[in-house]
């Protein structure tokens, strides 16, 4: 089985190079982006001698919620497709880490093969706020480059907008003091006619199949990835929405869990949860089709990556 696993990274390259060591076998092939707002030679020159290793040569900025993530991800299955790669393509984060062995992670992608694993419901989503409608009904402006520094603003004729109108006004006044331009304001936006809007965890693993399917489908709906300029959190809705309606919507067999686990449920901290070596039992516990976990930082704890480690090579 071929596995192409293509890694969105902004920071830590040491990190990034164990995550590419740890899952690197004669079967792997690597497509890594990196932000464009992070430097790109301290990863290539520790990457240097993996010959199974790609950078993504068109770089996007990985702005919090943004479309530019969803792009990055685009070029990597360009670039996958254009390199007549077969078996599947795996999306990960810089930050992740397998939970089970190489050879695992082969054999349950065989086992499957032709299912693309997606966590992903139609809008609106009981689990996100507003059902999610929001994102893909009102537009979204970044006020700057930093973490959730954006606000969300419904059309100006819109009952959303007269229900808290002075709130909308006062976003709107900080949007013209930066100079953003509002005319899209004026307009009703609404999802894209010609596919249904579905929602879900951003990573994902699909057949190299089913991407060449969503680059055709891009190729041939040029207005898509436009809509999506002012989408919220993009990344949990663009992408997933197209591989929903190639597979032919709900209940399809081809359609499976994530095969990413992240903890978004413990209570009095940031989440998702970054996990550290209190979390090994957890971590552990995971079910076999869960084969990676996120999110980790070796700067703040190696340990985990450690501990997961040796217990990969046990059960290898």
């Amino acid at each position: 089985m071929d596995i192409n696993y293509i890694i969105l990274a902004h920071k830590n390259p040491a990190q990034v190079e164990r995550l590419v060591h740890t899952l690197s076998t004669e079967g792997t092939t690597f497509y890594i982006h990196i932000d464009k707002n992070t430097e790109q030679e301290p990863f290539e020159r520790r990457l240097q001698a993996v010959k199974n290793c790609r950078f993504i040569e068109t770089r996007e900025k990985g702005t919090w919620g943004d479309v530019g993530i969803v792009q990055a991800t685009i070029h990597a299955l360009r670039q996958i497709v254009a390199d007549q790669r077969s078996g599947y393509c795996v999306l990960l984060s810089g930050q992740d880490y397998p939970l089970k062995s190489n050879q695992h992670i082969a054999q349950y992608l065989t086992q499957n093969q032709g299912a693309s694993f997606m966590d992903a419901s139609a809008l609106p989503n009981l689990h996100w706020d507003h059902g999610g409608l929001d994102r893909i009904e009102h537009y979204k402006f970044n006020l700057s480059e930093g973490r959730q520094d954006y606000v969300v603003v419904p059309p100006v004729l819109s009952k959303d907008f007269s229900r808290n109108w002075i709130y909308h006004v006062y976003n709107i006044k900080k949007l013209l003091q930066r100079r953003i331009n509002i005319k899209v304001l004026l307009k009703k936006r609404s999802f894209p006619h010609y596919i249904r809007p579905v929602g879900g965890s951003q990573w994902w693993a699909i057949p190299v199949e089913t991407a060449a399917q969503v680059l055709t489908f891009l190729e041939q709906h040029t207005d898509y990835l436009l809509y999506h300029r002012y989408t919220l959190l993009p990344d949990e809705i663009a992408l997933q929405s197209i591989i929903r309606q190639l597979l032919h919507a709900d209940g399809n067999e081809l359609v499976q869990p994530t095969v990413t686990y992240i903890n978004w449920e413990r209570p009095g901290v940031t989440l998702p949860v970054t996990f550290d070596r209190n979390d090994l039992k957890e971590l552990l516990n995971q079910p076999e089709d869960k084969l990676f976990a996120r999110k980790f930082d070796a700067e703040t704890d190696a340990t985990i990556l450690d501990l997961l480690d040796r217990r990969i090579v046990t059960t290898a």
